[in-house]
């Protein structure tokens, strides 16, 4: 087989520009299906550039281009909460050269909140990179000086606690299912996204926040962080206690956002030799020395990992549960 060479920069801005064309499902492939990729590939966010997924896609695809001779292109398609994108998705064609970047809950919140054309089944997933976490994050002066605090102080005095949550995000699901399963009544007023709840929380409008236990970093010492998701001491707030530690009976999986990477099922099932192709690539690329590196200097490190299929389906889909659980809430019913 010819190798093409990586496309330079006008080429390049030309093919992210072009219009999907169908192909035939494993038609790229040959019998040696470890030749992957054998074309450019499409890497699609349903997100608008800027936000985390997308700084998240753009580091990988830099570094992923290095270890093979063909482009990776990210292709940004922002729009009713992820849901448009996730269909452009599953609109391309199935030939293992448009891969999908997504946020779990956030796809299944576009399925049982937003009545999606899809399912998760549409999806095969290659791995779930970043876990990130949600906080109960209080103001540095705050009286709340534990989890346990704040809780005591909502049993007490129902509606007299002000939370926030940023809507349609992980923060929120695990926002909904902490107060649900601890039978708690705190004020809740809602917000677009997680910068506006930080403004809100350090301006003293709001008690505590559901949040993101690695975006609180940022804030440093100007917040508490009370507990985290994860079911093991988060890193970058040790003095945090994880939420199941401090109320066993609560039993919660470790929900925040999980941004991972997939291709369409059908492709997986019609070509497993080339999905599979595709996973040792990825992971090859993920264990490097120079993005072990890169996300090291971010600091993204602290929530990134390989899991692998199995166990990012299984984390998936456990969070698919729990949306269910909560879909009249999500979607405002």
């Amino acid at each position: 087989m010819t190798v093409q060479p990586k496309m330079k920069t006008t080429a390049k801005a030309l093919f992210a520009g072009a219009i999907l064309v169908a192909a035939a499902p494993g038609a790229a492939f040959s019998a040696n299906a470890a030749e992957w990729p054998t074309e450019n590939v499409r890497l699609i966010l349903p997100f608008s550039a800027g936000g985390s997924i997308d700084r998240f896609a753009r580091g990988l695809t830099q570094h992923w281009e290095e270890f093979h001779d063909y482009a990776m292109i990210v292709d940004n398609r922002g729009g009713a909460s992820g849901l448009l994108g996730s269909r452009t998705f599953l609109g391309s064609p199935s030939n293992g050269h448009y891969l999908f970047a997504g946020i779990q809950p956030t796809l299944s919140m576009n399925i049982v909140a937003q009545g999606a054309d899809f399912d998760l089944d549409d999806f095969t997933f290659i791995n779930i990179e970043q876990r990130d976490y949600t906080s109960i994050v209080v103001r540095a002066d705050s009286p709340y000086e534990t989890i346990e605090e704040l809780v005591e102080s909502i049993r007490e005095n129902p509606g007299s606690v002000t939370m926030s949550m940023a809507t349609g995000s992980g923060t929120h699901l695990f926002g909904l299912a902490f107060l649900d399963t601890l039978d708690l009544n705190p004020n809740i007023v809602t917000f677009d996204g997680g910068g506006e709840q930080r403004t809100d929380l350090l301006g003293g409008h709001s008690d505590a926040a559901f949040s993101s236990a690695y975006g609180d970093m940022t804030l440093g010492d100007q917040v508490r962080v009370l507990a985290v998701s994860s079911h093991e001491t988060f890193p970058g707030w040790p003095d945090a206690p994880p939420v199941n530690e401090a109320f066993p009976e609560a039993d919660l999986p470790a929900i925040g956002d999980n941004r991972f990477l997939a291709v369409h099922t059908s492709f997986a099932e019609e070509n497993p030799e080339a999905f599979e192709a595709i996973v040792a690539s990825y992971q090859e690329v993920f264990n490097s020395d120079a993005y072990q590196a890169h996300i090291e200097n971010l600091g993204s490190d602290l929530i990134s990992g390989y899991y692998g299929p199995e166990e990012s389906k299984e984390i998936i889909y456990e969070i698919h549960e729990v949306v269910e659980r909560y879909g009249d809430m999500l979607s405002g019913n």
